[in-house]
């Protein structure tokens, strides 16, 4: 793309960050729609289908749009319009063959894996959403091609269509499906005898298919947008281009760039997906061997579900879907940090070929910096307010009310571990900017095998069960996130500047939380006990001091770092019109 129309580091991530928002909103809010409608144990399925479909798609996509990104930008940086042109078509047979591997590799485990889970009744909504790993291969390809070309737009906006596709689908089919009879299962000849909860599992699969109705419609957007927009790359700058490289190759050095990638990536995915296994088989093994100790532990869940030891599978998918909603709440954030890492590859790979190392080191701090300040107060967050946000997403479910005391210790312990848990993947994005790939696979084979023993270890306690699968978690993010650290100051010779980068941040984070945890005090014993009514709807107290909390928060957050000098000049200059306001705040002192 011209130059004028490449977009800086923060710019680039504001983009996916301002779609990524919209985006997370109507994801979250449909989990919870489903969670709510259907109960947690219809969405332990949809969970255990994303728990196998994330990974293998993970593992097909094995680096791809990383090494396109990369190589795109590198080639840009030297040129080679022409090598960039035929890189595109080279790319996307690639990334149509993995999708084609990839979606016969879930179809293929769907009923071992889902079987092994306890889980049968996942079988359906596993194959349900096996499409979605080809479409959102191909959608990836243009997205990695256009984040090459420090164009977020493209990546941005198909985001939204795929979400709004999943919303809108996946609420369409899945009324349809609570409409009917659900009497179906005998005409589909390999679900006979496989299938026991129809209402949860064929529910769990309607709503499943819009994802893959989702994917379809963000890569029909991007089919659209490569027809109308092109990219940006002139019939000028390619006549000035030298001879373009044979695709084969071309072919070469996107693999043999994407295979370090590829095995962290794998590694990574692999983990993952030995790690949701572990806890699901772990889980249902305990409940069979000790169903009286853990129903003991869960009191009012037991007692509203009527779950008994010939429902095992039953309470299995329902503790599982309530704990994986907390992980929807937790992963909210690094939502948000994974466009830094990916708007900043493209830059940091131009800096790095071009031996920069000054743009290597401001960018990489910017990147550690921004995370912390969107991390640190989230996770404060939920420490303070990890019942009051539960109740307020699920307390008005007769099915789901039950479990929120049981869970909120799950959500406290994850707010503390939410910052290395945010920092992880963009600072893997850097370290493949500056081809170190190996940091993020050997800190994550160390931090797995930590994680897979704490999950054997403790998920089989039967009075420690589903809360076991945090500890696992926690030593793992933090096992990556220092030794990125360290491998990152010893290549780039960053000094990390931890008052900028941890301890101011994490005092406006904690002014924040006192705020928000008083504030919420304050309403509840101010406001009536029955709540309030206006017209025809109902707000319970705990629900609107909950809200006025988050809201009060938020302000003294920023109050926090004004105060405590969190923020740079450099990081409001990058804003959108952002000189003029840090001229005026550094006016008053404000910034750091």
């Amino acid at each position: 793309m011209a130059e004028a129309k490449k977009q800086s580091l923060l710019n680039g991530a504001l983009v996916l960050s301002g779609a990524i928002v919209l985006v997370k909103i109507l994801s979250l809010f449909f989990k919870l729609y489903v969670a709510n409608k259907i109960g947690y144990g219809g969405a332990g399925l949809y969970s255990i289908a994303y728990d196998i479909y994330t990974p293998i798609y993970s593992i097909a996509l094995a680096g791809l749009p990383t090494a396109v990104s990369k190589m795109v930008a590198s080639e840009l940086a030297q040129g080679h319009f022409k090598d960039v042109k035929k890189l595109f078509s080279v790319s996307n047979m690639l990334f149509a063959l993995m999708g084609v591997l990839g979606t016969a590799l879930l179809v293929i485990l769907a009923y071992p894996f889902a079987v092994s889970q306890g889980s049968p009744n996942a079988l359906p909504s596993i194959i349900a959403i096996a499409p979605s790993v080809f479409f959102c291969c191909v959608m990836s390809g243009y997205r990695g091609y256009y984040q090459g070309h420090r164009n977020m737009n493209p990546s941005a906006v198909s985001q939204i269509f795929e979400a709004a596709g999943k919303l809108i689908f996946g609420w369409l089919f899945l009324n349809l499906v609570l409409g009917s009879t659900l009497e179906f299962a005998g005409s589909i000849p390999i679900l006979n005898g496989i299938v026991t909860n129809e209402r949860a599992a064929y529910a769990s699969t309607a709503a499943i298919l819009g994802v893959s109705a989702g994917s379809l419609a963000g890569l029909l957007y991007l089919l659209l947008y490569r027809a109308a927009k092109k990219d940006g790359i002139t019939a000028a700058m390619l006549e000035n281009s030298p001879a373009a490289q044979s695709r084969k190759a071309l072919a070469k050095r996107l693999i043999a760039i994407a295979i370090p990638i590829a095995v962290s990536s794998i590694v990574f995915n692999l983990t993952t997906l030995i790690d949701n296994w572990t806890v699901g088989n772990r889980l249902f093994v305990v409940l069979e061997r000790n169903f009286d100790t853990v129903a003991k532990m869960y009191p009012d869940v037991v007692a509203s579900q009527g779950f008994s030891p010939e429902r095992t599978s039953d309470f299995k998918d329902y503790l599982f879907g309530a704990y994986n909603l907390v992980l929807e709440i937790k992963n909210v954030v690094p939502t948000f940090t994974i466009t830094l890492g990916l708007s900043a590859l493209p830059i940091l790979s131009e800096s790095w070929t071009k031996k920069d190392m000054a743009s290597v080191r401001r960018s990489t701090e910017t990147v550690i910096r921004i995370s912390m300040l969107i991390a640190l107060p989230a996770g404060v967050g939920m420490m303070a307010l990890a019942d009051d946000l539960l109740f307020l997403l699920f307390g008005s479910s007769k099915l789901n009310a039950p479990a929120i005391p049981y869970i909120a210790p799950i959500l406290v312990l994850y707010g503390f571990s939410v910052v290395f848990l945010a920092l992880t993947q963009p600072l893997t994005s850097v370290l493949q900017a500056i081809d170190r790939m190996d940091v993020p696979i050997k800190g994550m084979l160390i931090g797995a095998t930590l994680k897979v023993i704490a999950n054997f270890a403790l998920v089989s306690i039967p009075s420690v069960n589903i809360q076991g699968a945090v500890v696992g978690s926690i030593l793992c993010n933090i096992v990556m996130v220092a030794y990125a650290l360290v491998v990152l100051k010893k290549e780039t010779k960053l000094k990390y500047r931890w008052g900028s980068l941890l301890f101011r941040p994490l005092g406006a984070a904690l002014i924040s939380g006192a705020a928000g945890w008083l504030t919420n005090s304050i309403f509840e014993k101010a406001l009536p006990a029955h709540g309030l009514t206006f017209i025809s709807g109902f707000l319970s107290t705990q629900n609107i001091a909950c809200v006025m909390s988050v809201l009060a928060a938020v302000l003294f957050y920023v109050f926090g770092l004004l105060a405590l000098r969190a923020i740079t000049k450099e990081d409001i200059s990058m804003l959108p019109g952002g000189r003029k306001i840090a001229k005026r705040l550094a006016k008053y002192g404000l910034l750091g």
